[in-house]
């Protein structure tokens, strides 16, 4: 990045209990799966022992949707007698509209460089028949892996094409999944008749050079932005979203294979994922030019970035919120709950707080400050929010639900708490972001309850599961613009 040196990696510190460990086929031009918009950015899964059995079945319970009761011998998972409902019933959980997710976009890309994206993938396209009959590919799951591959990349180059000025940020990110799905489709069509080993060594060797372009766009550059409060906010956000794309699509390209003796269908997956880290590293690229030239006076931040997430580690030690390590733990967080479900429930938001908390230390050894940043305020937020679903449960305002009525009111809090929270935050931030992925949890909350209410309209199910994480989403949405305030006195001061 222009005006910054060579940041590096920092050397890894050591804490209590952490280790410190050819033919058509394109390269990936400057450097390049895959959540394109997937944003929701999970913290390290530590901690997650289960207190007892009963619990882990419930948890397996949510994981694979809905309990519905009268198939064959099973019983509702987590407790035989959960209240049920109708599902004919449970619609109405869903009567008021979802809030927008609005991602933030920390920097405003020129429109060039989507075209350069969208001329990619029409490259890539032409190199795929429009029309691949059994003569050409005998196998038929090599042949609709081809098919769906290309369909999925026209998609995707279709949609970006329509992307207004103000959405460029997000065009160019999705389009990364279009370049990986349409050289996908030409490396396996091209790896029907192709020399296997040639085709492969390419593939290595491309591999090397995408690898090398995406780790040194990763470790080039400094923190820097305008020393304002809001320049502060701005660049927080700007070098989370950097570290997390470009940290992502390094790690896809360590764990990709290129190996002689791969199936096609293998080896144009590979191609793919060396496509995507390719367009990673080029759009950051594009995008630090377009960071540099708005913020060419600016200053150094590595120093208040650091000490921001020092203190916001300091204010999680002093915290000394419990490990999870058993039914014990219950007690250690003054939580006191008879009801099996919403037991799980408190688990699930303590095991946010621990995993918040890590991610700071992971990023702080790692020198990703922007990253450490993004975990300190979501430690911040977590930790408020159990607060708040704990004193509730104790309150009795969180209790079993025996109506579908009380599911869809507490919908409804989060609702209101969402829109109170998206107008006390600054834009863009790590604010609004933390809001982004707090309402894109609340909107898989809803998915859950619109599979139950896709039953058969007289079959009984259990949405259990779910009036306890609209809990945990009305404490989160809650709790935000608190938790913003003072994350935003640690950077900014």
């Amino acid at each position: 990045m222009s005006g910054s040196g060579n940041r590096g990696r920092r050397e890894r510190r050591n804490r209590p209990g952490h280790s410190g460990n050819g033919k058509g086929v394109r390269g990936g031009g400057n450097g390049s799966g895959s959540n394109g918009n997937a944003e929701a950015e999970g913290g390290h899964e530590r901690n997650r022992v289960r207190p007892h059995r009963r619990q882990f079945l419930a948890g397996v319970g949510a994981a694979t949707g809905v309990a519905i009761a009268g198939c064959g011998d099973l019983p509702l998972i987590g407790d035989e007698t959960a209240t049920t409902f109708p599902a004919g019933e449970v619609d109405s959980v869903l009567r008021d509209e979802e809030p927008p997710i609005e991602w933030p976009a920390p920097v405003q890309p020129d429109s060039s460089a989507l075209e350069g994206e969208l001329e990619r993938v029409g490259e890539l396209l032409a190199e795929v028949p429009e029309s691949i009959g059994r003569e050409d590919v005998p196998n038929g799951v090599v042949r609709e892996t081809i098919e769906e591959q290309r369909t999925e990349a026209t998609t995707s180059r279709d949609e970006a094409a329509d992307t207004v000025r103000k959405e460029l940020y997000h065009g160019l990110r999705d389009l990364r999944d279009g370049r990986e799905t349409a050289r996908t489709a030409a490396v396996t069509w091209l790896a029907v008749d192709a020399d296997e080993e040639q085709l492969v060594d390419e593939l290595r060797d491309e591999r090397d050079a995408v690898r090398s372009t995406v780790t040194g766009r990763l470790e080039d550059g400094e923190y820097h932005g305008s020393d304002t409060d809001d320049g502060r906010l701005r660049a927080a956000l700007y070098f989370f979203r950097r570290e997390t794309d470009l940290g992502h699509a390094e790690r896809s390209l360590e764990r990709a294979s290129v190996t002689h003796h791969h199936a096609v269908i293998d080896i144009g997956e590979s191609a793919g994922t060396l496509e995507f880290g390719a367009a990673t590293a080029g759009i950051w690229e594009h995008f630090d030019e377009r960071y540099d030239a708005a913020f060419d006076d600016g200053v150094a931040l590595e120093s208040p970035f650091e000490t921001a997430l020092e203190r916001s580690i300091d204010r999680a030690e002093t915290a000394d919120f419990p490990a999870q390590d058993g039914e014990e733990w219950y007690e250690a967080v003054g939580v006191g709950v008879e009801d099996d479900q919403l037991e799980l429930t408190v688990w699930h938001a303590g095991r946010d707080v621990l995993n918040a908390r890590d991610r700071m230390h992971d990023a702080l050894d790692a020198g990703n400050l922007g990253t450490g940043l993004y975990g300190a305020l979501r430690f911040e937020q977590r930790f408020r929010a159990f607060e708040r679903l704990r004193d509730r449960i104790a309150d009795g305002a969180v209790a079993a639900p025996e109506t579908v009525g009380e599911i869809r009111d507490e919908r409804e809090r989060a609702l209101e708490a969402a829109a109170a929270a998206r107008e006390q935050l600054s834009r863009p931030s790590l604010g609004e972001y933390a809001l982004a992925e707090t309402l894109q949890e609340l909107a898989w909350v809803d998915d859950g309850v619109r599979r139950a209410a896709d039953a058969d309209p007289e079959t009984s199910v259990s949405i259990r599961d779910e009036y306890g994480d609209y809990a945990r989403r009305e404490a989160e949405l809650t709790v935000l613009p608190d938790a913003v305030d003072v994350f935003r006195a640690r950077l900014t001061d």
